[in-house]
C-alpha cells in the first residue's frame, strides 16, 4: 500500500495547496460579513463562528487530499503519483477554483440563471484538464506548480496551528 502512495513531502505540499486555498477563502468570506456581527454579536459568539469556520475549512481540505490519494492509489502510478506535486497542484487549484467561480456566479446572479451557473466552473474544469495533459511536456507548468506548492507550505505554519486550535475549542464546547 505505500508503494501506492506519494512521498510525505509531496503530499505535505499538495496539502498546503489545498489548506491555503480553503482557508484563505474561508477567511475572506467571514471578513467579508464581520463588520455586520461586530454590531450584532459579541466577540465571544464571533470567536465560537470562525472556530466552526476553521474546523470546516479544515475539514474540507482533508476530504479533498483524501480524495487525491484515493485516485492515486487507484490509478496506476504514472498517471498521478509520479508527479503528485505537479498534478496535484494542478487538480485542487482546478477542483477548489470551479467551486469557488461557481458560488461566486451564483452570488452575483442568483440560484434562477439555472444551467448558466455551470458554464464558468466549466471552463475552469476544461482548463485544468488542459493543463494536466500539457504539464508532463511544458516544463514551465511544472515550474509554476512546483513553486507554487513550495511557497504554500510556508502556510501550513500558521494553518496547522489554527486548525488545531479551533478544532479543540469545538471539539471541548461540544463534548461539555
Amino acid at each position: 500500500m505505500r508503494k501506492r502512495l506519494p512521498e510525505f513531502q509531496s503530499i505535505i505540499q499538495v496539502y498546503a495547496v489545498i489548506a491555503m486555498m480553503f482557508a484563505g477563502w474561508t477567511i475572506t468570506a467571514f471578513l467579508w460579513k464581520l463588520s455586520a456581527w461586530l454590531l450584532l454579536l459579541n466577540l465571544g459568539e464571533i470567536f465560537i463562528i470562525f472556530s466552526y469556520a476553521m474546523v470546516a475549512s479544515f475539514l474540507e481540505s482533508m476530504i479533498i487530499l483524501l480524495l487525491l490519494l484515493i485516485v492515486c492509489i487507484l490509478l496506476p502510478a504514472r498517471v498521478l503519483r509520479d508527479e503528485f506535486v505537479v498534478r496535484g497542484t494542478i487538480l485542487s487549484v482546478g477542483l477548489i477554483g470551479s467551486l469557488m467561480v461557481f458560488v461566486g456566479s451564483q452570488m452575483q446572479f442568483g440560484i434562477e440563471r439555472g444551467l448558466l451557473l455551470l458554464i464558468a466552473p466549466f471552463l475552469v474544469l476544461i482548463l485544468t484538464a488542459f493543463l494536466l495533459q500539457r504539464a508532463s511536456k511544458l516544463h514551465r507548468i511544472r515550474s509554476v506548480a512546483v513553486s507554487f506548492s513550495d511557497r504554500a507550505v510556508v502556510f501550513l505554519f500558521v494553518l496547522v496551528p489554527l486548525f488545531a486550535i479551533a478544532s479543540m475549542y469545538v471539539i471541548l464546547r461540544n463534548v461539555s
